[in-house]
């Protein structure tokens, strides 16, 4: 036998094998790196893990996640005055008490609430329509920035909410306060200079948002309804731990998924993941 033509096909032997295993190999872990579950297998498992901890989803579920840039704002502070002409337009005359804060006119009252925020009341009722509210929202102050919030609105109060490049602005709500047909005033909130804070980042997923709560809000002991009814993306404010007058802190909105639930709101921020309760709708 000769030995050295045997051991020249044992090594071609071995290194086409090696060829073989090591293409095998590669492709093993190039569909482990390829594959990606289906959005109906990511839905079914976030609906389990909702189940697991006492929630139930009855809502569409957005699936687009852009960049978003976190936002720097001020709250608004229009002067009391210019404010109650904007509001009541055919006024011929304004006054105001400085010590209560209130703008009177002859068709109603202005009264700032403080932090970008002031309610209006008419002397006389507004008549609308149906469901429009063009008579009133013509008046309102900046009212083509907000848009309706269909699911917090009430028979006797429909809610608005501001918004910034088409996303409301959870903390900047306009409530409408309606009797059958008539308005009979609101209260609004409003930011102002509004600017984006650097490049707009990644954000997580409505569905890991959908994760984040059910993973750190547990309500599988409570006999409460607590059923899924609307995932919205948009910014809120982030509180700080210690707030001051003149913290910056507080002038820094977040992009934030809000979890409307039949008993509670729930803000998961879009960034981290970070989840909050609010004591109310806002």
């Amino acid at each position: 036998m000769n030995w050295e033509t045997a051991k020249t096909w044992l090594i071609a032997a071995f290194f086409i094998l090696d060829l073989v295993l090591g293409w095998q190999l590669y492709q093993g872990r190039q569909e482990i790196i390829g594959y990606t579950e289906s959005y109906s297998d990511l839905l079914a498992n976030t609906k389990t893990l909702l189940a697991e901890h006492g929630f139930s989803l009855d809502a569409a579920v957005p699936t687009t996640h852009p960049d978003m840039p976190s936002l720097h704002a001020d709250p608004s502070a229009p002067d009391l005055k210019s404010l109650a002409h904007d509001v009541f337009p055919q006024a011929k005359s304004v006054t105001v008490d400085p010590t209560t804060q209130v703008a009177s006119t002859a068709s109603g009252k202005v009264k700032y609430l403080g932090s970008g925020q002031w309610q209006v009341s008419f002397n006389k009722p507004v008549r609308i329509a149906g469901s429009s509210l063009s008579p009133v929202m013509s008046t309102i102050w900046h009212g083509t920035d907000y848009v309706s919030d269909p699911v917090l609105s009430q028979s006797d109060s429909m809610a608005f909410l501001q918004a910034y490049n088409g996303y409301p602005i959870f903390d900047a709500p306009l409530w409408v306060d309606v009797s059958g047909n008539n308005v009979m005033g609101y209260t609004q909130s409003a930011i102002a200079n509004i600017s984006p804070v650097g490049q707009a980042k990644p954000i997580i997923s409505a569905l890991d948002a959908l994760d984040s709560l059910a993973n750190v809000v547990d309500k599988s002991t409570s006999s409460t309804d607590n059923r899924i009814l609307r995932v919205d993306l948009g910014y809120a404010r982030k509180a700080a731990a210690n707030p001051s007058p003149n913290a910056a802190a507080s002038t820094y909105w977040f992009p934030v998924w809000r979890v409307v639930t039949t008993g509670q709101v729930y803000f998961v921020n879009a960034l981290t993941g970070e989840v909050e309760t609010s004591s109310g709708p806002f």
